[in-house]
């Protein structure tokens, strides 16, 4: 927190963040988001861009374990439960994977509509992974929020979690962008490959469409709004 504090200082909490969401994709994605981080290099000092970096290893360091630090640091910092922006306990959201029991398997796929800092997503994924000896899920998620978007990616590439995050509005089913998180093998080690789709171009709301039409109880649920279903299993 010092580290952030100390950039925050002269551009304010939010911005920071915003920024420090940036150096880290660009970090995780290898180069590849290199034009938000020259944005984000014009207009830092070098000590300071060196602070984004340290900040980058130590959420990194404080990540493993599928633990929400960039949650945490945004409903301090940032959001103050602006917009209704306070997300779930994180005990809450490893009870509410438990209650899956064993319906969580490797490569079988669950949807959070509403993300996020994407915590309820890494808790199914961790109880899938402690159940099915590291085994991953694929996750997708979303929110109308740009920040909380980019949070989701960065927690799920850091945990080397495959899935689509898009930023959308899931009432309207209006998309701007998805964010397509794949794995290789490297070395004997899963790493994460970032690739980004423009408007339109998402498997999301096929994905969407398409469990309404298989599961006639969430679709029920949806029409009549009896009941909210945020952590959708069988995806």
């Amino acid at each position: 927190m010092k580290l952030y504090e100390k950039l925050a200082f002269s551009r304010g909490y939010e911005e920071a963040f915003r920024d420090f969401l940036d150096v880290c994709l660009y970090y995780l994605s290898v180069g590849m988001l290199a034009e938000d981080y020259r944005r984000v290099e014009k207009r830092y000092k070098p000590y300071e861009m060196e602070l984004f970096v340290q900040m980058f290893y130590r959420v990194s360091e404080y990540s493993e374990g599928f633990c929400d630090v960039l949650g945490d640091m945004f409903m301090e910092c940032v959001s103050h439960g602006n917009n209704g922006q306070f997300f779930t306990p994180i005990h809450v959201a490893d009870l509410m994977a438990c209650m899956g029991g064993n319906r969580l398997k490797p490569k079988q796929s669950v949807c959070d509509s509403c993300c996020g800092s994407g915590r309820m997503l890494l808790s199914a994924v961790k109880k899938c992974a402690e159940e099915n000896d590291g085994g991953r899920l694929f996750c997708y998620g979303s929110d109308i929020d740009l920040i909380c978007v980019k949070m989701t990616v960065v927690n799920l590439m850091m945990n080397s979690v495959p899935g689509e995050v898009a930023w959308m509005n899931t009432l309207t089913m209006q998309h701007w962008r998805s964010y397509h998180i794949d794995l290789q093998l490297i070395a004997g080690v899963w790493l994460p490959i970032l690739k980004i789709t423009e408007a339109g171009d998402t498997s999301f709301i096929r994905k969407l469409e398409n469990a309404m039409e298989d599961n006639s109880e969430l679709k029920r649920s949806i029409q009549s709004n009896a009941r909210a279903t945020q952590l959708t299993f069988d995806f």
